[in-house]
């Protein structure tokens, strides 16, 4: 057991009590907060709940009305949103919503801690969010009008969510930073600017009408069934799956078998026709097999990232060229591989020509395996070669850099009006929905100008 006054096991040098005792006992006391504040937050929400029933003829009445300005497509939603609009948003025929409602008449029972979250709910404007920075034990919302930024530690309410995320909702105090209040519809990125863009116009119908200004909150508020329909039809558009055999295409992959009197002669002869065959990266010519793939260096790509960049990217030391298919050349014969193409049909017929004469070639069996991939899938695959001691994580992102830096050129092409920064903002959250665990796009930032993201990893 470890005294108060021992050096601390985790090698601090200080005195347990001093050092990781006294991290426990700031945990235990944001634990006791974290659980004291939503055991609040459950009851009075339950109170508030029987209250907005009971007015509105018992449960079932209550939960019917709820949900009805909410399009079914809500899913699971439309209850947690049918509740924010009911409490905070919908004005009775009393003039009242249903907070202040359940406040002047109810309110004189409640004191203390229980009044003041009271308080603070009838006070609380909804707002559009956008997931902008994260830190150790949570992440940081930005408010997307007037920039102003919130740490949001993991909690109840709070889980871990894909870069650039945005939500309508509303957020309160929470011990020492903010929650999220209610329901927020996490979504794709582009409703922060669809969000925005919706509200102008309704600001701009509000102020013909009658005259008045309107705020971006009061404007969400009025229209919150509106805008969390807008955000789920953004969601959708973005989550389309592929679900028929229209969507998808075939794709072949080709094994062809020979067999060699000459292998030496022949990885010579494949070498020395410039530069379009290369030893692949971890072949050891000592070995008994040798494997050279035919490549395209990508210069039309590469080449146009400036100087500056191509230096922090370390692309004079780190060679990176696009796979077109493999020989693979050993004791027992050659194979060769790779997913059909006018640059694996050139190898082919490479094989097939005089070449094959002057190394004893002859084929013995070829296969064709047929893919079923969706149509806007490219399967391509890269080698990396250098010097440098690269992880795999750095080996599979800079794998990655030129079909990142080809869809930057495809989605550019399509959206000229969008920023640099839009389009890979789009493209991270969307990828880490995919697989949070693929690379991050640290260097394809790099290669366009762009600052760091806060999401790595």
């Amino acid at each position: 057991m470890i005294g108060r006054n021992d050096p601390c096991p985790c090698g601090s040098g200080k005195k347990y009590k001093q050092c990781c005792l006294l991290k426990q006992s700031e945990d235990q006391t944001v634990q006791a907060k974290a659980r004291h504040f939503f055991d609040r937050k459950f009851k009075l929400t339950n109170d508030l709940y029987s209250f907005l029933a009971q007015k509105q003829g018992g449960e079932w009445s209550f939960d019917h009305q709820k949900i009805k300005p909410f399009d079914s497509t809500l899913s699971y939603y439309r209850d947690g949103a049918g509740n924010m609009w009911a409490y905070f948003f919908r004005a009775y025929d009393n003039g009242l919503r249903g907070i202040d409602w359940f406040v002047e008449e109810r309110g004189q029972r409640y004191f203390g801690e229980d009044r003041e979250m009271l308080e603070r709910w009838r006070n609380m404007k909804v707002s559009c969010y956008q997931l902008v920075d994260q830190y150790e034990q949570g992440a940081i919302l930005e408010d997307i009008w007037t920039q102003e930024r919130y740490r949001m530690p993991y909690c109840e309410t709070m889980i871990k969510l894909p870069p650039w995320t945005v939500s309508i909702g509303m957020i309160e105090p929470y011990v020492e930073d903010w929650c999220i209040h209610g329901v927020f519809m996490w979504g794709h990125p582009d409703v922060a600017s669809e969000v925005m863009t919706r509200i102008e116009q309704l600001q701009v119908e509000r102020a013909k009408a009658s005259e008045q200004e309107m705020s971006p909150a009061d404007i969400m508020a009025g229209n919150y069934p509106e805008m969390l329909d807008l955000c789920n039809r953004i969601n959708n558009r973005s989550e389309k799956p592929v679900s028929n055999l229209e969507a998808m295409r075939e794709q072949i992959f080709v094994t062809r078998e020979y067999t060699c009197e000459l292998p030496e002669l022949l990885e010579t002869m494949l070498l020395d026709i410039g530069d379009k065959y290369i030893l692949a990266p971890g072949t050891d010519p000592a070995e008994d097999i040798t494997v050279i793939s035919r490549a395209d260096k990508l210069d039309g790509l590469l080449g146009t990232i400036p100087a500056d960049r191509r230096e922090q990217l370390s692309l004079d030391e780190i060679q990176i060229s696009n796979d077109l298919g493999n020989i693979v050349i050993g004791k027992q014969g050659v194979t060769v591989t790779g997913w059909q193409s006018a640059e694996l049909e050139a190898t082919l017929e490479l094989l097939a020509s005089k070449l094959s004469t002057a190394v004893g070639l002859t084929q013995v069996n070829e296969r064709k395996e047929v893919k079923q991939i969706p149509k806007e899938l490219v399967l391509k695959g890269y080698n990396i070669i250098t010097e440098k001691n690269l992880s795999d994580q750095e080996v599979t992102a800079y794998g990655n850099l030129p079909m990142l830096l080809q869809w930057y050129r495809d989605a550019q092409e399509k959206a000229p009006a969008e920023s640099a920064e839009i389009l890979v903002r789009r493209r991270e959250y969307e990828q880490y929905r995919i697989n949070p665990e693929l690379s991050n796009l640290a260097l394809l930032r790099i290669a366009l100008g762009l600052p760091e993201s806060p999401f790595v990893g």
